[in-house]
């Protein structure tokens, strides 16, 4: 029996919340602040402010006093510059095309990159040659979708990539609209770029707000509602464009964050404790360069200890899965389980967390246990923590 899926916008401790609930009980949660000037997906021109040879990267000025890393690639000839000269390594005071691609994070300084890439619902193209398709899109739906007869004429020019939600298209058409859209707004972007000045931007994304919302509708959306009059009119036009069910909900005697209990999420996502059904609980504490989560039994070791810990362990994998994808907690994560001496179930647990890791829509790697038995994983980073997320908008 497949589970309701809606997308809730209202507010939680009066401060707005976007968040994405299965059978009412949300899965994903953002705090909606203050948009940033430049949201992830921005194309501007950016000035070289300094270099860190040691890393091969630099720091740029793209106008908004705010320090971004470049990741300097091994061709250089691949970076536009505002010159359109032939440039054998960058310099300061260089001039370059750049795009937006991760926010701020704990220590981390925002990040750019000068390999450029716009995206549409199904489709991604970006500088090179050739046709490549999402991971999470398995063999046999692969063979299953029906690229246009022409997409050899886009890939000769451009990298590209097959999204996950182009499992569900049966009309080839649909691409080829797609990649006639795609072509000519990368084409004008590089167009622009010989003759733009630093802080021009070249190419705008939908902000943090409408551009999370329409990510999430990938996962499936029966419904989108809000009781937020401001939100109405946006919520209204993407709703209609992507054919999901609108709501505004009206009821003064029992508000919307009330009756999904987004408060309760919310708490939750801040505490350090998160308890698990049978007794046992997680301990999570998010540091400025890792998280370590401590699962504890809670006093719960009954009967034989070692069995008994093996399945406190086991429900453990699957609620870290769950608090990693709604926290949003992203970077270096150890996680210390309760301690068993079979080597049996130390693999069955490294076979478990390995596999609930590759549900996260996140990409999340088992990385190796540590000589202290400690399981090492890795979340990519991509936005803020919800922690973050809710400080940042106090």
């Amino acid at each position: 029996m497949s589970s309701s899926k809606r997308i809730v916008l209202t507010t939680a401790y009066k401060r707005p919340v976007l968040a994405y609930l299965e059978d009412s009980d949300p899965v994903r949660i953002r705090a909606v602040g203050d948009e940033p000037c430049y949201p992830i997906g921005t194309v501007v021109m950016a000035r070289v402010k300094k270099m860190m040879p040691s890393s091969g990267a630099c720091f740029v000025d793209i106008g908004d006093d705010t320090d971004y890393f470049l990741q300097i690639p091994a061709d250089v000839s691949s970076l536009h510059f505002a010159d359109e000269k032939q440039h054998s390594k960058v310099k300061p005071e260089d001039i370059i095309m750049v795009q937006v691609s991760n926010e701020a994070v704990k220590l981390k300084s925002p990040c750019v990159t000068g390999r450029i890439s716009i995206h549409s619902r199904h489709l991604v193209i970006e500088e090179g040659r050739g046709v490549s398709f999402s991971s999470k899109i398995g063999q046999n739906d692969r063979r299953n979708i029906i690229l246009p007869e022409n997409i050899s004429t886009y890939s000769s020019k451009y990298h590209i990539i097959v999204r996950t939600e182009s499992k569900d298209v049966d009309d080839p058409a649909v691409f080829t609209e797609e990649l006639v859209r795609l072509s000519e707004i990368y084409e004008h972007i590089i167009s622009r770029s010989g003759t733009a000045l630093v802080g021009n931007v070249l190419y705008h994304t939908p902000g943090y707000l409408e551009s999370t919302l329409l990510d999430w509708l990938k996962y499936g959306c029966d419904e989108i509602v809000t009781d937020m009059v401001q939100y109405r009119q946006l919520l209204t036009e993407i709703s209609e464009v992507r054919e999901v069910a609108f709501r505004f909900y009206e009821d003064e005697l029992l508000p919307l964050g009330k009756l999904y209990k987004l408060e309760t999420c919310v708490d939750e996502c801040l505490s350090r404790k998160v308890y698990l059904k049978n007794g046992a609980f997680l301990v999570i504490e998010q540091g400025e360069t890792l998280t370590a989560i401590d699962v504890n039994s809670g006093h719960n070791i009954r009967g034989n200890k070692e069995e008994t810990s093996f399945e406190i362990n086991m429900n453990a994998a699957d609620e870290i899965l769950r608090q990693l994808r709604l926290r949003n907690i992203s970077g270096m994560i150890l996680i210390d389980y309760i301690n068993m001496r079979s080597a049996e179930h130390v693999t069955e647990l490294i076979r478990k967390t390995s596999s609930v890791l590759k549900n996260d829509d996140v990409l999340c790697r088992f990385i190796d246990t540590t000589g202290l038995g400690l399981f090492e994983i890795t979340r990519k980073r991509v936005f803020k923590s919800f922690k973050e997320q809710w400080k940042g908008s106090d």
